[in-house]
C-alpha cells in the first residue's frame, strides 16, 4: 500500500471513529416529543450544522419514512442533513459534492463504519447534469428525504429535478434577501459564491421565491430552522393535522450568524449586492 493510500485510510479510520461517537449523541436526542409544539422545539445538532437534524427526525415522525433514501449535494464528510438517518435509521442514499477532497475523505470514513449502501458522487453539480447523476447512482421515484446546500443555484437545480419525489425538502434560503423579495441569482452552471461577490451574501434564493417553487411542485412550507438558514417542506399528499402550513411571514428566520455575530442587519445585507444581477420569480 502506498504512503499516501496509507494516509487516507488512516484519516478515514479517525474520521470514521469521530462519527461514530456522534451517531450514540444521536441516538440518545432522537426522542418523541409533543408534535403541536412550534417546529423550532425539535431542534438538535448530531451531524447537521444547523439542528437541521432534529427537524428532520420530526417531520420523519411524522409523514412516515417510504423507502429510508435520500439524496444530499453540498454536503460535509461529517457535517451534513442525512448522515444521521445513515446511521441511526439506517438509510441508504446519495451523497454529491464538488470537492474531491471531502467526498474522498467521506469515501473513506463510511467504509470504515461499513455504510456501503451510501454512494458518494464527486461532480460539480449543475442543472444540466443534476437528474443523471441521481439516475445513474440508482435513484428514482419516491425518496424520503432531498437535501439542497449548493451556495449558489440552489433553486435552479431544485426546480430541474423531475427523476425523484421527495416526500420531505430541506433547501438553503439566502435570508439577506428579505421575507418579502421573490428573487434568486440568475443560473449560472460555473456560480461559485465569493467569486461572484466578496460579502459571501450573493447567492441562493428568497424564502419567498423558493415557497413559491415548492408550491408549484406540490409542496408546503413547514418552516424554517432557527438560525435562518434551512427551509423544510412537506409534500402535500403526506401533510397531517400536527403539522402547520406556514406563510413566509410566519416561517422567515433572519441569518443569526450575519446579524447577530457579525452584526450586520438585514438591511444593510442587502444594501451591500442589491446592484447585482437578480431574477424574480412569480
Amino acid at each position: 500500500m502506498s504512503e499516501a493510500s496509507t494516509s487516507r485510510s488512516w484519516d478515514g479510520f479517525l474520521l470514521a471513529a469521530r462519527i461514530f461517537w456522534k451517531k450514540q449523541l444521536g441516538r440518545f436526542k432522537m426522542r418523541r416529543r409533543d408534535s403541536r409544539q412550534a417546529i423550532h422545539a425539535f431542534e438538535y445538532r448530531v451531524f447537521s450544522q444547523h439542528r437541521e437534524d432534529g427537524i428532520i427526525d420530526y417531520l420523519l415522525d411524522l409523514v412516515g419514512v417510504k423507502n429510508a433514501t435520500f439524496v444530499e449535494f453540498g454536503f460535509w464528510a461529517d457535517e451534513c442533513n442525512c448522515l444521521n438517518l445513515v446511521l441511526n435509521r439506517n438509510f441508504s442514499g446519495l451523497f454529491m459534492d464538488g470537492s474531491a477532497e471531502n467526498c474522498n475523505r467521506a469515501k473513506d470514513a463510511y467504509a470504515w463504519l461499513g455504510k456501503s449502501s451510501v454512494s458518494v458522487v464527486n461532480s460539480f453539480l449543475t442543472a444540466e447534469n443534476i437528474n443523471l447523476l441521481i439516475t445513474a447512482n440508482g435513484i428514482s421515484g419516491e425518496i424520503d428525504v432531498l437535501s439542497v446546500d449548493v451556495d449558489g443555484n440552489d433553486y435552479w437545480l431544485w426546480s430541474a429535478i423531475d427523476v425523484v419525489n421527495p416526500r420531505i425538502v430541506v433547501v438553503e434560503y439566502n435570508a439577506t434577501f428579505g421575507p418579502e423579495k421573490s428573487i434568486t441569482v440568475p443560473y449560472d452552471p460555473g456560480f461559485v459564491r465569493y467569486d461572484k461577490h466578496p460579502s459571501g451574501f450573493y447567492h441562493g434564493a428568497s424564502l419567498m421565491a423558493l415557497t413559491r417553487l415548492g408550491s408549484q411542485k406540490g409542496y408546503s412550507l413547514v418552516g424554517c430552522d432557527y438560525t435562518g438558514v434551512n427551509a423544510f417542506f412537506v409534500r402535500k399528499d403526506l401533510l397531517t393535522p400536527n403539522l402547520d402550513v406556514l406563510t413566509v411571514a410566519q416561517a422567515y428566520m433572519e441569518n443569526r450568524g450575519r446579524v447577530k455575530y457579525k452584526g450586520i442587519s438585514t438591511t444593510d445585507q442587502f444594501k451591500a449586492v442589491e446592484d447585482q444581477s437578480f431574477v424574480e420569480i412569480q
